[in-house]
């Protein structure tokens, strides 16, 4: 074999071992900083511009001395219908989590010709670990979806139905309770759970800042047919208890 020809196949060979060595990455990903973490976010929003789905943050920031938003490696991507942002912070020293501060922070989803008119869009902050909300287009105006605010809930026993009132705090004019969309259990688990989701809808656009509640009322059984024992109803990230003893609903404070 020629010298030539060894000498090119070495070459060949130690190339691959410094990329191997090196760790690269795929081309369009970026290499994650060692001291990187992703970030607490309080809330999320989502509105348009004349030509863009624009989300805001607030993003909690753990030790304000310590921990530190990482603004270029912000990124936001289209996967089918769910849109994933990631929000990184990089640490520098030890953090203190009494010491807590927050930023607002503008991400730029995409284009509004790359979101279907009709079909809803998942929005997933930090894969899924801290909040998650919707949104579609509907006539050429943009709505958003998530949670609604639950403010109080009280169980009373009407006749012989288990009523759970909800005071939901639905916020400016642009917000509505979705009842379309609200959903519940058939019956209370195996554990006596019983779920409700609220959807709160808001409009794109200006918004009026007066605050409005709402209530929602619903039926989650019959008092006659439960065991004695304690219950759970769950609205959102709420919990209102129970106990029956002996035929009588006692609210658990």
């Amino acid at each position: 074999m020629k010298k030539s020809t060894i000498l090119l196949a070495l070459v060949s060979v130690m190339a691959v071992l410094a990329v191997i060595g090196s760790g690269c990455l795929s081309s369009g990903e970026a290499l994650p900083d060692a001291d990187e973490k992703l970030a607490g976010i309080n809330y999320v929003n989502i509105y348009t511009d004349k030509e863009n789905v624009i989300a805001q943050l607030e993003v909690i920031i753990y030790g304000t001395n310590a921990q530190s938003l990482n603004k270029e490696k912000i990124v936001a991507d289209i996967d089918g219908n769910n849109v994933n942002i990631r929000v990184p912070v990089t640490e520098s020293g030890s953090v203190n989590t009494r010491d807590i501060g927050y930023e607002t922070v503008t991400v730029i989803l995409g284009t509004k010709d790359k979101f279907k008119a009709g079909e809803k869009y998942t929005v997933i902050v930090n894969e899924n670990k801290i909040k998650t909300l919707e949104f579609e287009f509907v006539d050429g105006t943009m709505y958003s979806y998530r949670p609604a605010s639950i403010d109080q809930m009280t169980v009373t026993v009407d006749g012989k139905d288990i009523v759970v009132d909800a005071l939901v705090a639905i916020g400016g004019g642009a917000n509505s309770i979705d009842t379309e969309n609200i959903r519940t259990s058939d019956k209370f688990d195996s554990e006596n759970n019983y779920e409700i989701s609220i959807p709160l809808k808001t409009r794109d656009g200006i918004s009026t800042m007066e605050m409005k509640w709402g209530n929602e009322k619903f039926v989650v059984g019959q008092i006659d047919k439960l065991t004695d024992g304690t219950y759970q109803v769950l609205i959102n990230d709420q919990i209102v208890s129970f106990t029956i003893a002996n035929g009588v609903l006692t609210q658990n404070v």
